[in-house]
């Protein structure tokens, strides 16, 4: 599809079939959204319709490497055709500007000196690309014929495929818009050409040689931008779609819950009931309960929640979500298109493929823009010619620097004919069917990409009435990367020193993989001026909890909540309420050195 109106035809005739109820057509994706009565209908007969209106057509297919996103063969054939009319067009263009730069010396001299018609033809016949090879054939007249010839067959050879099948099935789009200006100017030039040599004219015709590379070298520039985009467009359904894991890891356990074996599947043979094993490291391919083992998973991706949320037995995970420090059994509840991440995709492709009101409307009109512009083109033509013959002075207004070599006759040809070429070829309905369709893919892909889900186009049309918004969480609106706001010391500095802490803690938390252990690390980096901190030992992780290690033989434990408080006896715990902050939206953790809790980390998170 290459215009609205494309969208329009196959809207239209699919609506018509008996057992169709809905059809949707989005340009933006090359997309149909179709509803039918399996009873009356199938796919079959769907694709066959679109095929018969000169479309292809096939059925929408699970790619989890998302390469039908990228738009890459059509990116591929619009380049080539832009750089074969570009390669032909430069020389053209060098020739058009000689001619005007001849022609404005030309009007000059007939200005200053008051030259008559006979001395203004034998100056224009000496030019060195107005002398003749053959009678009524010059030199600028075969150059721009031999470059044209090559843009006209191969670089528009796209467009003509595209216009053939409009018009063998009743039909017209932007493409026969494009064949019918350059066809029109290159017959048209031809045949002038040819009778020119055939009377042995001595004054060289004017030609439009020149009018099929420079409309061909920039549309199709347009229509390789055009594809371009819808590629970037996609990339964000594209990341969604790269979430899902490609393979799972099916086991067999006994009744005593004992692993006895475990295969490597693909993702969509998992059936609901597997059980699943997932390392640390490893996506969730699925949507699960786990069964054995704790861990912490990072489901930012998914839900946009910036820290890792600690799971344990009857805790659910997320299809496309990553384990981080811990192996775990899960049994599959959601499998296929029943994924969280499914979902998510389905209404993402939906939403870009939906039309808001205002679209509806424009591809109506769309579909009636075609017909309309060639009967206005022709009106063109001929009211020109007419204005042209009953006062010629108003063509001398709207036609500046023109060759006054020429018959004042082929003067208003020329002009009425040019003028009606322009209607063909700037009249273009891309902006009505293209604009609002790659506005609402780019909102929702945008906006999924960032973790808002957006229905449609209609949302986003009615969007400007909102008055009020309100985030479910502070997260929502930070960069969801935690820094340390404060440390507090709550042991006497004689004891120990407040840098001493800070190695310590720093220290222990290179070793996590924990988003707070990287702020924390940054965080005593920076205060300590260094870039190397130590090493520890007897390193341990226990997720949704803390760590515990060994530097330079001080125990330490980082934690939260109320972690071992009680189980170690813990000294100075009533300085200070574990896990608790009076700042707003900040989180804490706490320090305890050799049994003794010596200091408190509060964290908040950048706001946006």
């Amino acid at each position: 599809m290459t215009c609205a109106s494309c969208v329009h035809k196959i809207e239209s005739i699919l609506t018509k079939h008996r057992g169709i109820f809905y059809c949707s057509v989005a340009l933006a994706t090359n997309k149909a959204h179709i509803k039918y009565d399996p009873e009356i209908i199938g796919p079959r007969d769907i694709i066959h319709t679109v095929e018969s209106l000169g479309f292809e057509a096939s059925l929408v297919k699970k790619d989890r490497s998302a390469s039908h996103l990228d738009h890459k063969r059509e990116i591929r054939q619009w380049r080539r055709s832009f750089l074969v009319s570009l390669f032909f067009c430069i020389p053209v263009m060098g020739l058009m500007i000689y001619m005007m730069v001849m022609d404005h010396h030309l009007a000059t001299l007939h200005h200053n000196k008051n030259m008559s018609q006979e001395e203004m033809i034998k100056i224009h016949s000496s030019m060195f690309l107005e002398r003749q090879i053959l009678p009524g054939l010059s030199i600028m007249n075969l150059l721009s014929f031999l470059l044209c010839v090559p843009v006209q067959f191969f670089g528009g050879w796209y467009f003509y495929i595209q216009a053939y099948k409009a018009l063998r099935h009743k039909t017209a789009n932007m493409d026969v818009l494009i064949v019918l200006a350059t066809t029109i100017a290159f017959a048209y030039s031809l045949v002038i050409l040819l009778v020119a040599m055939y009377e042995r004219a001595k004054v060289n015709p004017i030609t439009f040689f020149d009018t099929p590379p420079m409309l061909f070298v920039f549309i199709a520039l347009g229509r390789w931008l055009e594809h371009i985009a819808k590629g970037k467009t996609s990339e964000a359904l594209a990341k969604l779609i790269s979430l899902q894991a490609t393979e799972a890891t099916v086991v067999t356990l006994d009744s005593d819950n004992i692993l006895l074996s475990e295969e490597q599947v693909d993702v969509e043979l998992v059936q609901r009931g597997d059980i699943i094993k997932v390392v640390p490291g490893g996506k969730f391919p699925v949507d699960g309960r786990v069964i054995e083992g704790h861990s912490m998973v990072d489901e930012s991706l998914i839900t946009g929640e910036a820290m890792p949320v600690a799971k344990k037995s009857g805790s659910t995970v997320i299809a496309g979500s990553i384990n981080q420090n811990g192996s775990l059994l899960i049994r599959a509840t959601h499998v296929g298109a029943d994924t969280t991440l499914s979902q998510i995709v389905k209404l993402v492709e939906e939403a870009q493929t939906s039309k808001a009101p205002i679209q509806q409307f424009a591809d109506k009109l769309s579909g009636y823009f075609v017909p309309f512009i060639v009967i206005v083109s022709i009106a063109t033509l001929l009211v020109w010619i007419i204005i042209g013959f009953l006062n010629f002075e108003i063509v001398e207004t709207y036609f500046p620097g023109y060759n006054r070599s020429i018959s004042r006759t082929e003067t208003i040809i020329r002009f009425a004919f040019q003028a009606s070429i322009t209607v063909l070829c700037i009249a273009c309905p891309c902006s009505l069917g293209l604009a609002t369709p790659t506005a609402v893919m780019v909102g929702t892909g945008v906006g999924a990409q960032n973790g808002i889900l957006i229905k449609g186009g209609e949302p986003l049309e009615m969007a400007h009435k909102v008055k009020v918004v309100v985030f479910d969480k502070t997260g929502t609106i930070t960069h969801g990367t935690p820094v340390v706001n404060q440390v507090k010391v709550l042991v006497e500095s004689n004891r120990i020193s407040r840098s001493k802490i800070l190695a310590i803690v720093g220290t222990a938390e290179s070793n996590s993989e924990h988003p707070l252990g990287a702020a924390i690390t940054k965080y005593c980096k920076q205060e300590l001026d260094t870039e190397t901190l130590g090493t520890c030992v007897d390193f341990q992780v226990v997720p949704g909890c803390g760590i515990s290690c060994k530097v330079i033989n001080i125990e330490g434990l980082l934690h939260k909540n109320n972690w071992k408080i009680e189980e170690n006896n813990i000294k100075n715990a009533s300085l200070v309420q574990i896990g608790a902050s009076n700042e707003q939206s900040s989180t804490s953790s706490s320090m305890i050195i050799d049994a003794q809790l010596s200091s408190k980390l509060i964290f908040f998170m950048v706001p946006i």
